[in-house]
């Protein structure tokens, strides 16, 4: 279980919510979960980065997962708001979470906090893009598009009419509730999700009538220009893990102890011995240069 994080590219809001990229957003997570079997708990896209809580069998299966995402959504959205090349700065960041439901319950509450955290909107419930707040209470999936860009490509070299619209097709990103929860009936998992948005709404009213603010607003969230910057991002150490004190502690050992493995079986590999044995859950290096044999 990880949260990931993935800010776009100079912090420019390219993904600005409209109906349309809402559509294709979906259909981008849609599809990357579709292919991979990534099991997703919790998403909110702001326009200019996303979270997203999800449980995977695996770093490949994760990396798998985040590279078909980040690809479409660059390729999809770059269509749409006429940006070339990569629409992300760097590599995603993935912090795992501890199986504590504490721990589990704050991360839920900091993804669902995204709009409001940031002055944006009232409540999580007004952001106008993709944000899991009203899928978790209705307990529905997000709905989005997805096209098929190979088929649409091959039947344009045949006919060069062909609308787009002959190879869209409906996608879900299901969303799965997080394991503390997922043992509850629908009607208390409902309820907690509920007390959780209900106390961000009080904590937001409640900033904005001490510092004396109102939010943006949905229209002024709209009326953005996708190629603007945020006056400031958000530049903080990240942790290795989300976790009480006790279970860091383990956990940090136990990280600590892979990047010792991870590190001998590489300096083996760099010095030529290909037959050494990387950890498990890991990408080795490439290979070493092989050198021509002297005569």
């Amino acid at each position: 279980m990880v949260e990931i994080t993935q800010r776009t590219i100079q912090g420019r809001f390219l993904l600005k919510p409209s109906r349309r990229l809402n559509a294709v957003v979906a259909g981008c997570f849609g599809r990357a979960q579709k292919n991979t079997g990534a099991t997703v708990h919790a998403v909110a896209v702001l326009s200019n980065h996303f979270h997203l809580l999800a449980s995977f069998e695996s770093v490949e299966q994760m990396a798998s997962f985040a590279c078909q995402l980040k690809t479409n959504l660059s390729k999809e959205v770059g269509r749409l708001q006429d940006w070339e090349g990569s629409l992300f700065a760097g590599r995603y960041r993935a912090i795992p979470l501890s199986d504590e439901p504490e721990i589990q319950r704050q991360r839920l509450r900091y993804v669902l906090s995204q709009g409001a955290k940031e002055g944006l909107v009232l409540s999580p419930r007004d952001w106008p893009g993709i944000h899991c707040a009203d899928a978790l209470v209705d307990g529905e999936s997000i709905a989005g598009v997805w096209v098929n860009r190979t088929a649409l490509y091959a039947a344009r070299q045949r006919q060069r009419d062909v609308e787009e619209a002959a190879f869209t097709e409906g996608t879900q990103l299901h969303l799965a509730p997080l394991p503390y929860l997922s043992d509850l009936p629908r009607s208390e998992q409902r309820s907690e999700i509920l007390e959780v948005i209900e106390s961000i709404e009080a904590e937001t009213l409640e900033r904005h009538r001490q510092q004396g603010s109102v939010p943006l607003g949905v229209d002024l969230i709209l009326a953005q220009d996708p190629y603007a910057r945020a006056q400031r991002l958000k530049r903080s150490p990240r942790p290795y893990f989300h976790a009480s004190q006790r279970v860091l502690k383990e956990m940090m050992e136990g990280f600590r102890s892979f990047v010792v493995s991870y590190g001998i079986a590489a300096k083996r590999l760099a010095a030529g011995d290909v037959t050494v044995s990387f950890p498990e859950h890991c990408f080795p290096p490439r290979s070493p240069f092989v050198r021509a044999a002297s005569s």
